[in-house]
């Protein structure tokens, strides 16, 4: 049988070879074409945006990012007008004209009406402050039967009615009856708690925050206290409205454990010279030699100074054998243990 003479015609294969190498060129055209659309390989690092004006980061960067501004928030102490959140994340992975998405600072501070505080008690006042994001500046005793109980809200030494607007944050100055018997109070002890507690635990114990002294340098939320003056002393009674002065550590320099150690040693001795009924003065030796380690030493993790305070403690007691205790050895001595 003989084959089709068509399968002879060698146009027929030219033909043939000529629809494939078209069909070749036209894949290789399309993909080409979408990898150029969707920029195939073209990953780029997203930079750290956070704290640039949200003007010059688009003016910097408007030819790679289309930017969507959804929304702005007020954040104290934050640039004004600058970008606070961006998704995607910096260090993501995108490709160049991506849309990010920017939370920016308002430029106006957020507001919040302060409410009624008359004849509320100084703790009620406080906790409807601190739940509209108000805070105490200072607290004024002025004559007035009821104590603790709020006469009058000022701010700058203006009074301010209730619903007035105020910017988040603002302190208020309150004014607060002094009562009509015992004007004394109780010292609070804030050392080793956090500026914020300390600040309230000050202010509802009817005192007020003096002088802030910063030893180190770092994060507000990481300093505690280190120092209080006066030195805290359960039985010492000061004024109503008087000040506490108030020194601040860092918790990566200040060790609180050991700190707490030299506490518990001190009431443990002073609650046990009690009970035996020492002589008042040499109790008092006791407590003012304790309450000066606490106010002078480091408390340091660095092992070098750790020394020195050690140093410090047997220097203050080298004749505190002299104390009256027992012939108890065993109960004596564990108060000296590391």
């Amino acid at each position: 049988m003989k084959a089709p003479l068509f399968l002879k015609n060698k146009w027929l294969y030219i033909s043939i070879c000529v629809i494939i190498l078209l069909i070749i060129i036209g894949f290789e055209f399309v993909f080409r074409s979408l990898d150029g659309y969707t920029r195939h390989g073209e990953e780029m690092e997203v930079p750290d945006l956070t704290g640039m004006s949200y003007e010059d980061v688009q003016t910097e960067y408007s030819d790679i990012f289309h930017f969507q501004l959804v929304d702005s928030v007020y954040v104290r102490d934050f640039p004004e007008g600058a970008v606070y959140q961006q998704n995607p994340k910096p260090g993501s992975k995108v490709k160049k004209g991506r849309n990010m998405y920017i939370i920016m600072t308002s430029v106006a501070p957020e507001v919040v009406r302060i409410p009624n505080l008359r004849n509320l008690s100084l703790r009620q006042a406080m906790v409807s402050l601190n739940s509209v994001g108000l805070k105490v500046e200072k607290l004024v005793f002025v004559d007035y039967f009821a104590r603790n109980a709020v006469v009058e809200q000022f701010v700058k030494d203006s009074v301010v009615e209730p619903n007035t607007e105020l910017v988040k944050g603002t302190g208020v100055t309150l004014h607060v009856g002094l009562g009509t018997g015992d004007k004394t109070t109780y010292l609070p002890d804030i050392v080793g708690v956090a500026q914020s507690v300390a600040r309230e635990r000050v202010n509802n114990a009817s005192l007020n925050v003096g002088t802030e002294i910063f030893l180190d340098k770092d994060e507000p939320e990481n300093m505690i206290v280190f120092k209080m003056e006066p030195v805290f002393d359960p039985n010492t009674m000061v004024k109503l409205g008087s000040e506490v002065n108030v020194w601040y550590r860092s918790v990566k320099t200040f060790d609180l454990n050991w700190y707490k150690l030299e506490k518990y040693r001190r009431d443990s001795i002073v609650e046990s010279l009690r009970i035996r009924k020492a002589d008042p003065e040499e109790i008092k030796y006791v407590l003012d030699s304790f309450n000066y380690i606490l106010s002078h030493r480091s408390f340091s993790f660095d092992s070098a100074q750790r020394a020195k305070d050690m140093e410090m403690m047997f220097g203050c007691f080298d004749d505190f054998d002299d104390l009256d205790f027992d012939d108890n050895e065993e109960d004596n001595n564990y108060f000296y243990d590391e």
